[in-house]
């Protein structure tokens, strides 16, 4: 039997995993770290299967990064690994994962008698609402990020509590949540309210498919089981982690094959995709800016943010050049309706930032300048382009739209939450074309509002000279 120590060193040592990492990943000071690797001390016990918890994944991908895993196989002389052709850096954390429970069981004869994988199972003649937001509130205190699967539909009780428990937790986690929606409900549920009302989270939507009982999968944590009979409820939930790559392997085959309505997806997987470029190929656009007025840039501006672009990252340069064209050829020529805030155009001329793409860019004043002269010359030459700004920010702040930038076309649509730290946001594609129609709708309302006022070119003007001038004047001074 290996001690502890052994185990722990031989992963670090074999996966080239510094132990400044793993003291980051742990959140503990790197001179207790080290003792373990001694062998001088030993994880309390107390923590150990959280440790642990957090240990498997970090070795499991490095030993998939570093193409380690036969001799993973080969020094801890482990022979049942059927499994890892089902999903090799999964099944790999599950081996790490009873390794190192098992070598510290062995090393520390203390230890209590306590098992990591202990399911709790709650039975109830009366609903099982209170014990599930029980373990949601522990769960959310216990870890930085969270990746929320269920099956259950968003009108149902169990979704208003994973929302409001959530909702919570968003302002210090990374929270993203997966939910269903019944099919021939879509069209009434006010799916743009519920995610404006709930703007720390990132949410998807996926048309529902029948399922005998609900599941809710926290990614990597944890699973729980719920259902309901006419005279009683179970809740079953628990923390083993063959149990939960079981069940993620199933929610991954469940959600496959529902139709989805929102999604997210990161920067990375926008540029994959091409999704910008045949975004901006169409003819008829609707945007709602409340952060950075990105479109209609000038040539020279463009070569700028491409030029300080990290020379890794040339995906991102491939999908700016590409968009360049694009706007170059056919956006500037198509019919587009503008609207945005006074506010978020007084914080982009006193600020000059701008989110170009996934690209974070800050432009000087003489740049915002000709960026404006730009922004009238092809509206000179091109009378399709509408400019509306929202004078009374209190409207949209009061609907949560204030939080978000909308993109519309006659096809697609996608909308991107503002963070605070904008690289680190996730675009939400909407895939429903009757979800597509309504959020139109809405903007196109707002449009319309009393909110809301039409600039000619010539008015434009002279509101982008008036405060630019100003805000120019200020930048001098400093």
């Amino acid at each position: 039997m290996w001690q502890y120590r052994q185990v722990f060193k031989i992963l670090t040592d074999m996966t080239n995993t510094k132990l400044s990492t793993i003291a980051y990943v742990l959140d503990y000071d790197i001179s207790y770290i080290s003792k373990w690797n001694s062998g001088k001390k030993l994880p309390s016990s107390k923590n150990i299967y959280t440790i642990n918890r957090k240990l498997a994944p970090l070795f499991a991908r490095a030993l998939v990064e570093e193409e380690k895993t036969k001799d993973f196989l080969l020094s801890f002389d482990l022979k049942n690994t059927e499994f890892l052709k089902k999903d090799q850096e999964k099944g790999l954390e599950i081996l790490i994962y009873k390794l190192l429970n098992e070598s510290y069981a062995y090393t520390n004869t203390d230890i209590k008698e306590e098992s990591p994988s202990l399911t709790n199972f709650i039975f109830k003649t009366s609903s099982v609402e209170g014990d599930l937001k029980e373990i949601l509130d522990k769960l959310i205190l216990e870890n930085r990020d969270l990746d929320i699967w269920a099956t259950f539909d968003i009108t149902s009780p169990y979704a208003e509590i994973l929302i409001q428990s959530l909702k919570k937790a968003a302002k210090n986690v990374e929270v993203s949540l997966h939910l269903v929606c019944k099919k021939d409900e879509v069209e009434d549920i006010d799916l743009l309210k519920i995610i404006t009302d709930n703007s720390s989270i990132n949410m998807e939507f996926y048309e529902r498919s029948y399922t005998h009982c609900d599941f809710i999968l926290i990614k990597g944590e944890m699973y729980i089981i719920i259902a309901e009979r006419e005279d009683y409820s179970t809740l079953t939930s628990g923390r083993e982690l063959d149990t939960i790559f079981e069940i993620s392997s199933f929610m991954d085959d469940f959600f496959d094959r529902l139709n989805k309505i929102i999604v997210t997806a990161p920067p990375q997987d926008m540029a994959n995709t091409n999704y910008r470029k045949y975004f901006y190929s169409d003819n008829e656009f609707l945007f709602l800016s409340n952060y950075g007025f990105e479109f209609l840039l000038p040539n020279e501006i463009i070569d700028k943010i491409l030029e300080n672009i990290d020379e890794d990252r040339d995906l991102k340069k491939k999908e700016i050049e590409d968009i360049k064209l694009l706007w170059e050829e056919l956006f500037v020529d198509a019919k587009i309706n503008f609207l945005t805030t006074r506010t978020s155009l007084l914080n982009y001329f006193e600020t000059g930032n701008i989110l170009y793409c996934s690209t974070k860019a800050k432009l000087s004043p003489q740049e915002i300048e000709s960026h404006l002269k730009n922004i009238i010359k092809i509206m000179e030459n091109n009378e399709n382009i509408n400019f509306y700004i929202i004078n009374d920010n209190r409207f949209l702040k009061s609907t949560g739209l204030d939080k978000f930038n909308f993109f519309i076309n006659e096809n697609n649509m996608f909308f991107k939450k503002i963070q605070k730290d904008p690289l680190q946001e996730k675009t939400s594609i909407v895939t429903d074309i009757k979800i597509h129609n309504k959020i139109q709708g809405v903007l196109r309302d707002l449009i319309d509002s009393p909110y809301s006022k039409k600039y000619g070119v010539r008015e434009l003007e002279k509101l982008f000279a008036k405060y630019a001038d100003v805000f120019k004047k200020i930048s001098d001074q400093k």
